[in-house]
């Protein structure tokens, strides 16, 4: 009869689980810095294209300040300046070559009208007092014709084109019709006056004429 083998018993073995040990030792936990974790993608919302428009209108606007006020100037002679730019004035002799510009355009206006008198059977023997009274209203529209042209095309006249210079107001600005208007009128007062207007540039501290005070404007260099 056999005997039956024998049977060994293995012994369990014993399950182990992975442990890795610390890289840094409790005591310097504090050293380490904590960074902000990012938000969660849940907890940030798109933003609707209302609230971007409005986001992007609400700029801040820079706060400027109101320009001060033109203190007045003090002239050499200790007399305030009616002028607040610091645009030259044109010399008196620099307007007068302008002024003669302009005046021999309205002399060679009156030749054409008398050339074209004299062609239309017109005789200049035959000239009373009403007839120059007639002569001498001819001329004067004439003149206020031509003033009052560049008045209506708002520019300098022809003669101050010629001589570089341009009309301006006491604060620097170009003047419009308006203010060329009031101008026209005065120098008309100032030449009435026996051109008493006109010489007292010579005098003035800033050679300013009649027709300049009242209209504050005056002529200057054209840079």
């Amino acid at each position: 009869m056999e005997q039956p083998a024998p049977v060994f018993e293995v012994p369990p073995q014993r399950v182990q689980v992975p442990r890795q040990t610390r890289l840094f030792a409790e005591g310097e936990a504090g050293k380490v810095l904590q960074f902000p974790s990012a938000p969660k993608p849940h907890e940030s919302k798109p933003r609707s294209r209302r609230h971007a428009a409005q986001a992007s209108d609400s700029q801040a606007f820079l706060d400027f300040l109101p320009p001060t006020p033109h203190a007045p100037r003090t002239l050499k002679t200790r007399v305030e300046a009616v002028i607040y730019c610091d645009a030259p004035v044109a010399t008196p002799a620099h307007r007068a070559v302008g002024f003669a510009l302009d005046f021999s355009i309205v002399v060679l206006a009156i030749g054409w009208f008398l050339g074209i008198f004299h062609v239309c059977g017109g005789e200049f023997e035959k000239i009373n007092l009403y007839t120059g009274l007639g002569f001498g209203g001819a001329f004067l529209c004439i003149a206020l014709f031509y003033g009052s042209l560049w008045v209506l095309a708002g520019s300098e006249t022809a003669g101050q084109r010629w001589t570089n210079l341009r009309l301006i107001n006491f604060d620097g600005s170009p003047i419009d019709r308006r203010e060329r208007g009031i101008r026209f009128a005065a120098a008309c007062l100032s030449l009435c006056s026996l051109g008493l207007g006109l010489l007292w540039s010579l005098g003035d501290e800033e050679s300013l004429t009649w027709h300049d005070h009242m209209s504050k404007t005056f002529p200057t260099i054209r840079v």
